[in-house]
This record gives structure tokens, sequence and C-alpha cells, in this order.
């Protein structure tokens, strides 16, 4: 028996809307969730339905990759950001780093 091979990629990062919630699709499921991850929807052409807290529990791997998605953007989002800054990098660390904040970049 010969297996499918998929060429699309399971977990996929879709678009940050202007009320800031992040788009992410997990297989053929797209789901919607702010930054807190207070508020998670499964995204339709009707609209948004919350997700249920027995799902979340029952499928774990579903807020484990929303955090790792939106992670993600969010690092691509700041080293974005702190590529156009006029400030250069080691001026930076070095300013957070007499502030107290270790680990800082």
């Amino acid at each position: 028996m010969m297996q499918k091979r998929y060429t699309t990629p399971f977990r996929e990062f879709i678009k940050r809307d202007e009320q800031g919630r992040y788009h992410v699709r997990l297989g053929p499921q797209i789901f919607s969730t702010d930054l807190n991850f207070l508020d998670i929807r499964i995204e339709s052409e009707h609209g948004g339905t919350p997700v249920q807290p027995e799902m979340m529990l029952e499928k774990p791997w579903i807020m484990k990759n929303l955090e790792q998605e939106i992670r993600f953007q969010r690092k691509k989002q700041l080293a974005q950001v702190l590529e156009r800054t006029h400030i250069p990098s080691p001026e930076r660390r070095a300013y957070k780093h007499s502030r107290g904040f270790v680990g800082a970049r």
C-alpha cells in the first residue's frame, strides 16, 4: 500500500488581521487567535466559532502548533523592525544590559 505524499505543509501562517488576530492553518482547518491565546476560533466562510475547551484537552497539538507558529512570526516581525532601526545592535544591547534587561536583544 502506497502512502500519499502531501506537498503542502501541515502548519502554515496565513495572516495577521487589523484586530491583531493571527490566522494559522493546521491541516484542513484555519484557526485564529489573539496574542494571549485567550480567544481561539475555527474560521470558516460563515465566520469564526469558538473552540471548545474539551477539544483543546483532547488535542493538545493544536495549542502547541499555534504557539510555535505565532512565536516564529513575532520573532520574524521583530527582526524586520530591528533591521530598520537607526540604533546599531551593539549600542542597543549595551543600553538594555545597563538597564538590567539581561539576555535582551
